[in-house]
């Protein structure tokens, strides 16, 4: 029996602006929207034939954690979504407390996709920081998004809820793509320091 789970909401990737708009809601820098779904190995069994059917286009796919977790999910998610004709980005849960952490975890999620026909920009998720200052959680931050991008020349992004996007998150860092979760919205509210949203997908996933 096919089940289709009806938990929803709303996931932004954002890119940076010069200026601010004082408004409540931002708005699109651009009439292209995509649905899309991310996934990790909390989804089970995923039948991706009914994700495309469904017109999903964009698939996000955890891939690691830390220095030694790969998601056990993320060789099927990627072969199946693939089989599908789906698009395929990957995303990387930071545990880092340090800036050699932080380099040691962006080569880490640099092997583990190495070879992967990747579409979207590389995510980076850091959203447990401990006890680290607000300082220390940027530092480490960029220092990871700048490793993984010089090792494997590709794009990167950072995901976050929209509080932490505008209470923890500020400087260099805001330079990079932002993908939001803001729950319960047709799009988000202005965090102050990204201003545009560029792709909105809808969470939803099909489980067997």
């Amino acid at each position: 029996m096919i089940k289709k789970l009806n938990i929803t909401f709303l996931l932004f990737i954002f890119i940076f602006c010069f200026f601010s708009v004082p408004v409540f809601a931002i708005s699109p820098s651009s009439q292209v929207i995509y649905d899309g779904i991310d996934v990790s190995h909390w989804q089970g069994i995923i039948d991706f034939s009914l994700v495309k059917n469904d017109g999903i286009d964009v698939v996000y796919i955890k891939a690691s954690q830390g220095t030694t977790f790969i998601d056990p999910r993320f060789e099927y998610n990627y072969n199946m979504a693939k089989a599908n004709g789906l698009k395929v980005g990957v995303y990387h849960y930071v545990d880092a407390r340090s800036i050699s952490d932080a380099i040691a975890e962006a080569n880490f999620f640099a092997s583990v996709i190495s070879g992967k026909e990747i579409d979207c920009k590389l995510a980076m998720d850091f959203e447990q920081f401990g006890n680290l200052s607000r300082d220390e959680i940027n530092i480490i931050a960029l220092k990871f998004l700048e490793e993984l991008q010089s090792v494997t020349g590709k794009e990167t992004l950072v995901y976050s809820n929209t509080y932490t996007a505008r209470t923890i998150f500020y400087g260099e860092i805001t330079k990079y793509p932002l993908w939001v979760a803001h729950y319960g919205v047709s799009q988000p509210g202005d965090n102050g320091n990204w201003n545009t949203w560029v792709r909105i997908s809808i969470y939803k996933y099909w489980e067997s």
